[in-house]
């Protein structure tokens, strides 16, 4: 039952456009920021799916422009993945088990740095890549040019196996970020806590000076997404 309905959630998540999807154990998922912390008591595993995005409206981002039409893509992809996510969920609770999709864009506290959970470190559990100096999943294929959603799941499904971080001694992304938020912190499967690594304030500032620019109106920037050069040959 277990790898008939994994065939039939893959397919599905496939067939809808995802480029990527795999199962994250979530007993490794360590809740940083007590987000999770209810959610983790009801959900044992967690379905992670990955939208690759359109390399010229990556590559067409600047420092000072991350252009209109990346911001339209930017939607246009986190419906994609409500989109699937909800079909995976529909599926799930068809066959009798518990699910919950969960945004693929969404922040949460007073200071809205934070998501309900990770997709990046669900992803990453789940094995579809790593995380990277600039806490981005990072694929193999793609490196960090894809998007990503999450389904929380009772659904015993076989987990996937981390990958450690392979970024090694590159620098790209924090030479790049217009913020400074990303400190060349080196590290194997687990990232130390996101304050030691990564600057999360500056870069929300960041986003949020773009947000407030009438020609953007969303929270992006893109740079780091453009500038690390994993996947390169397959662009």
């Amino acid at each position: 039952m277990g790898a008939s309905l994994w065939s039939d959630v893959r397919k599905l998540a496939l067939e809808l456009g995802a480029a990527k999807v795999g199962v994250a154990d979530l007993a490794l998922y360590r809740d940083d920021y007590g987000y999770a912390s209810k959610l983790l008591r009801k959900f044992r595993r967690a379905i992670s799916v990955a939208w690759r995005l359109s390399d010229p409206i990556i590559d067409a981002i600047t420092p000072d422009d991350p252009t209109e039409a990346y911001v339209h893509h930017y939607r246009a992809v986190n419906q994609a993945l409500d989109y699937t996510a909800l079909r995976i969920a529909s599926l799930l609770q068809r066959r009798g088990y518990r699910a919950m999709p969960i945004p693929a864009s969404q922040s949460l506290g007073e200071e809205r740095l934070y998501g309900a959970i990770s997709h990046k470190a669900v992803a990453a559990l789940a094995g579809l890549g790593w995380i990277g100096k600039s806490m981005l999943l990072v694929t193999e294929e793609w490196g960090p040019r894809v998007r990503l959603v999450t389904v929380l799941t009772d659904c015993p499904l076989e987990p996937g196996e981390p990958l450690e971080c392979r970024c090694g001694s590159c620098r790209a992304c924090v030479e790049a970020c217009p913020a400074g938020a990303v400190r060349d912190v080196s590290f194997k499967l687990y990232p130390p806590p996101l304050y030691e690594c990564f600057d999360a304030r500056a870069c929300s500032r960041r986003l949020k000076e773009i947000e407030r620019n009438p020609r953007y109106g969303e929270e992006v920037c893109g740079v780091c997404v453009k500038v690390c050069p994993v996947g390169q040959e397959h662009r």
